[in-house]
């Protein structure tokens, strides 16, 4: 073959995106190397071959073959040049609830990714989000943060920018279950009809070992409906748990005792159940059946009444532990939004999960409710076109993983596809070097399964505290929705 050249045609839309033509007199096909470690060992003659460069200077090689496998060889230079990114804007926007929690959502002319840095971690592996994407952080601490952005684009030029933000951790909110425990919580007690309603020490840990309870004094001559009420800043989520259990001490058995559950602006809106007292001066677990309340309304307010339709006699009650679902008999409680094991999405919490690779996560409602899997709420997780093979999601546990209550992680998941790799990762919240993962192979499509993650290997000296969640991981996100449920801890 003779007079080798090359075409070379860069794409109008991409830039980086070359065709490129190869021609000669006599040849039958050629070979080329692109110059930036890439090759296409045949390309018969007439056709076309495409190659995406990065920015920079390569030498294209060319060679010529005719149908005797002679060969000629030739050149060319190809200078590839992206535009930089610029007037970067970092968009921070703190939640008016959860203080703690701000969203970046960048943006920058020509940017095609960004590299995060939240300033509250000590050699912080950066969260990557593309353009058009927002990214999550929780702080876990009060103070002022410097967040720092990164603008990629094809250039190896980049641009970046700061931003203090001062976080403040959320006020503690008032919600189920409701224990009495909280220093932090102002619980607003109410009493009316000549009842007293008040926080004090636990007369009688026997059956409820609860630090403080509510006593409820009902005086000589009180109105048979004397009572008290919490209001909550929420309404009561009756969608999944009907049942309001609550511990209850009083002097005497055979008593009524009733919950009432009110709309907090309009009293007509309200639902009442009785309940009756088995023993005396001593602890016991009340169950109220509220399956009759209208879903479609709010309630707010709950409202307490003891030995109902009865005058007071100067009797002390007390009560503790109102939760919403099955209650334990007494003892403990928790506050709103503590994330901990099991995983399964059913509180009424607010759980955030902090998003990278262009993957998104949220909880919604169980798609298919069959199976392995009939829960009401599941978590989604959505890995964009294009998105990172690593693409991801991870939620922070209120305190740390305790390794003693097993080493074996289960999950169950739904993906639209089998034989993908599900990766399961524990991590140190505040050193990303601290870390296990551990994949497992999912073997069913559009059907939910429960997966085991074998994690004896963990480090019991060290602490994790965050769950890290991977669907098809190694392959680039085609718009596929993958769903889990139920992290479970066993031994």
């Amino acid at each position: 073959p003779s007079n080798l050249q090359m075409n070379i045609q860069p794409d109008a839309d991409q830039v980086g995106l070359v065709n490129i033509i190869p021609t000669a007199e006599g040849a039958s096909y050629f070979k080329l190397d692109f110059g930036d470690g890439s090759t296409e060992d045949r390309i018969d003659l007439g056709q076309v071959a495409t190659h995406q460069y990065a920015e920079g200077t390569f030498t294209i090689t060319g060679t010529a073959f005719n149908v005797m496998e002679d060969s000629i060889q030739a050149t060319q230079t190809l200078t590839v040049a992206f535009d930089p990114p610029s007037d970067l804007i970092l968009n921070i926007s703190v939640d008016e609830v959860n203080t703690n929690v701000i969203t970046v959502t960048p943006s920058a002319t020509n940017a095609m990714s960004y590299d995060i840095f939240f300033g509250d971690i000590v050699d912080e592996v950066p969260t990557v989000i593309v353009e058009g994407s927002s990214a999550n952080h929780s702080y876990t601490e009060a103070g002022d943060f410097e967040v720092r952005v990164i603008a990629r684009s094809g250039s190896i030029t980049t641009i970046e920018a700061t931003e203090t933000v001062s976080i403040t951790l959320p006020a503690v909110q008032l919600g189920f279950p409701i224990d009495f425990e909280s220093d932090e919580i102002d619980y607003g007690l109410i009493s009316f009809g000549n009842a007293d309603l008040s926080i004090i020490d636990n007369p009688d840990m026997n059956g409820n070992a609860s630090n403080k309870v509510v006593k409820f004094f009902k005086a000589n001559g009180a109105e048979v409906w004397a009572g008290g009420l919490v209001e909550l800043p929420n309404p009561i989520d009756l969608s999944n748990e009907n049942n309001i259990t609550m511990d209850v001490w009083s002097p005497k058995s055979g008593a009524t005792v009733m919950i009432k559950i009110e709309n907090s602006s309009d009293p007509n809106i309200f639902v009442e159940v009785m309940a009756t007292t088995t023993t005396s001066n001593a602890w016991e677990n009340l169950t109220f059946d509220f399956s009759s309340a209208d879903q479609a309304s709010d309630y707010s307010k709950v409202v307490v009444f003891m030995d109902f339709g009865i005058p007071g006699d100067d009797s002390d009650y007390y009560f503790d532990n109102i939760t919403l679902g099955e209650g334990n008999g007494g003892g403990g409680g928790g506050e709103d939004d503590i994330i901990s094991m099991p995983i399964d999405f059913e509180a009424n919490i607010n759980y955030v999960f902090e998003n990278f690779g262009n993957a998104t996560t949220d909880v919604l409602d169980n798609p298919d409710m069959s199976g392995e899997n009939v829960s009401a709420k599941v978590g989604n997780l959505n890995k964009a076109s294009g998105s990172e093979v690593w693409a991801g999601s991870f939620i922070d546990l209120t305190g740390s993983l305790d390794v003693s209550a097993g080493k074996t992680i289960t999950m169950k998941t739904w993906s639209p596809k089998a034989g993908i790799q599900i990766l399961l990762k524990v991590e140190n919240k505040s050193d990303p070097n601290i870390f296990l993962e551990i994949a497992a192979t999912n073997t069913l499509a559009d059907a939910w399964e429960t997966l085991s993650f074998d994690f004896s290997a963990l480090d019991a000296t060290q602490d994790y505290g965050r769950i890290v969640v991977f669907f098809d991981f190694g392959n680039e996100g085609d718009d596929s929705n993958f769903y889990f449920d139920d992290i479970t801890q066993n031994n």
